[in-house]
């Protein structure tokens, strides 16, 4: 008689345990149980450590966490039958080195994730998880996005620089001479007495005194902004406006020009494109897993 009412207090404290630890959601054969999401919920510190990737926020409510755990199914899902299957001997391969990598031991680990609260087999799922995102991502998503050159221009334009995404370079001959040594009415004459320079090798007496400096490979953004707008004006194979700098004037003549990309733009481009495939990324798995998800069975019970 007391077996038998051990046996049935027994039974009666599972059912209750059972009880309390409610279904919390469902897709397909999978079930997650209330517990499971609390366990989550109270780890999302140490999981956004860990991984910002799976888990981008410290703090998120169970229907968000429900959905997170839904999409892994889901991924996990699509991997399988592409073939691609993340096992524990990888993951493991992973933690591994990620020790070396940090010069840790996997005591140091143990004791991290302890002052963290999450177990090890927490973190192991963790890392399994960031794993089948990233072939996921690479193998499903990237293929999807497609960011134009024309698209990081026009970015660029809109929250950089509007109006100087491209500046010219040049290979330019600078003609100088003292502002002194010329009359005032020859100076917009300058470039026509060069032009005859060039074409005859003569000067007049008086401008024997001009001196020829090769600027080289030059852009824009090297130059001060009076004499890039010259520049910006004048053909290829030229000379252009005079300018007095300093009571120096300057008439350059242009061997090449090229209109390019600017280097602030160069130095941003990569950025530019990472925030756009950012943003285009998640806007393509929002929508690739509002498709994919119609293809399970999924049930939301908090």
């Amino acid at each position: 008689m007391k077996i038998i009412f051990i046996t049935l207090l027994s039974l009666t404290l599972n059912a209750q345990a059972k009880l309390l630890d409610k279904v919390a959601g469902v897709i397909n054969d999978k079930v997650f149980t209330l517990s499971e999401l609390n366990q989550i919920q109270k780890t999302l510190p140490a999981r956004n450590e860990i991984s910002p990737l799976i888990y981008p926020d410290s703090k998120m409510d169970l229907k968000d966490i429900l959905t997170l755990l839904n999409r892994s199914f889901i991924i996990k899902d699509k991997l399988s039958a592409m073939g691609f299957v993340i096992t524990d001997d990888a993951v493991e391969s992973r933690i591994v080195e990620t020790e070396k990598r940090l010069g840790l031991g996997r005591a140091d680990l143990l004791r991290f994730l302890k002052s963290k609260n999450i177990s090890f087999d927490e973190y192991f799922e963790v890392i399994r998880q960031t794993m089948e995102f990233n072939v996921f991502n690479s193998r499903i998503i990237s293929p999807l996005v497609s960011i134009s050159d024309q698209e990081l221009k026009n970015f660029y334009y809109k929250n950089f620089a509007k109006g100087k995404a491209f500046s010219f370079k040049y290979q330019v001959m600078d003609f100088i001479i003292s502002q002194k040594s010329v009359l005032e009415q020859d100076l917009k004459r300058l470039p026509n007495i060069l032009e005859e320079y060039q074409r005859t090798g003569t000067l007049p007496e008086i401008y024997k005194n001009f001196e020829t400096i090769d600027l080289g490979l030059v852009s824009d953004e090297d130059l001060p902004k009076e004499f890039s707008s010259v520049l910006r004006e004048t053909d290829e194979g030229s000379f252009s406006s005079s300018v007095v700098r300093d009571n120096v004037i300057h008439t350059f003549y242009i061997k090449k020009k090229d209109l390019t990309e600017s280097s602030d733009y160069l130095s941003k481009k990569e950025t530019i494109y990472n925030q756009l495939y950012y943003d285009r990324a998640i806007k393509i798995t929002d929508s690739w897993f509002d498709r994919e998800s119609a293809n399970y069975y999924i049930q939301i019970q908090l």
